[in-house]
């Protein structure tokens, strides 16, 4: 067992809003391939330590790549104050302001598995993004090689094929130019997999919200910078959470 100090964070607040890439199921625990073999996290938080137990023995060096790894993925060096301020000026987010306290953005823990995401998400809901990447997890995890082979099973129609594209090239071709990972795809990559939160997507939902509740009806992404900045893609992401009704991890 390992901890990691957290600032800000409540782990399980954060749990259980499901903004996240890094957790499929309804517990806080994880599997990942680390040093060539496969173990499970758990996680559990008191006061501002977060407690990670392994299923297996670690050594000193797998322990501070993987403590390394986890800092990033549950953004603990954030400094996200700015962010905040922002959201109690805005006159959507203030009102969701307590419950944007305290949470982060949980990345994948490799970015093929994010990718994986990026793909599964496409003109999809978050139950159904969940449910078949759930699926996905507990029969292959995220082992690039294991989705090469026949995905039929997993019942996700044409993205079947982009997957089997994303684990030939990943690593090979530039992800633009892999079938399947198109603009989309990649801004959720660049906000959820490398925290680059001027990045923005926009989709149906982002069409509603900003139609709906900002009286915004074209040039989305010129909006989006002058609303937001530099923490557009941020601040999507939770409008996202908030407007599509999403299940939680209770």
């Amino acid at each position: 067992m390992f901890s990691i100090k957290l600032k800000d964070i409540d782990f399980d607040k954060t749990f259980k809003s499901g903004l996240f890439y890094f957790f499929y199921g309804r517990k806080p625990e994880r599997r990942i391939l680390a040093g060539g073999k496969i173990l499970t996290l758990g996680f559990a938080q008191k006061n501002s330590i977060l407690s990670v137990s392994a299923d297996c023995s670690l050594g000193d060096k797998e322990k501070k790549i993987i403590k390394k790894r986890l800092r990033y993925c549950f953004g603990a060096d954030e400094d996200l104050t700015e962010f905040k301020t922002l959201c109690s000026r805005d006159r959507v987010l203030k009102n969701f302001l307590p419950r944007i306290k305290g949470t982060r953005i949980i990345s994948a823990y490799s970015d093929f598995e994010a990718l994986v995401g990026a793909v599964v998400s496409q003109n999809n809901s978050y139950t159904h993004y969940r449910d078949q990447m759930l699926r996905l997890y507990e029969k292959l995890n995220f082992k690039q090689e294991s989705y090469l082979g026949n995905l039929d099973g997993f019942r996700l129609g044409y993205k079947s094929a982009y997957l089997k594209n994303l684990a030939a090239g990943y690593g090979k071709t530039p992800l633009g130019k892999i079938k399947g990972i198109g603009p989309y795809s990649l801004n959720l990559f660049e906000i959820f997999q490398k925290r680059n939160y001027g990045a923005f997507y926009i989709d149906c939902l982002t069409e509603k919200i900003m139609r709906e509740n900002y009286r915004i009806n074209s040039d989305l992404d010129k909006a989006s910078k002058k609303l937001w900045g530099k923490w557009r893609g941020l601040a999507l992401a939770y409008l996202q959470r908030f407007f599509e009704r999403k299940p939680q991890n209770t």
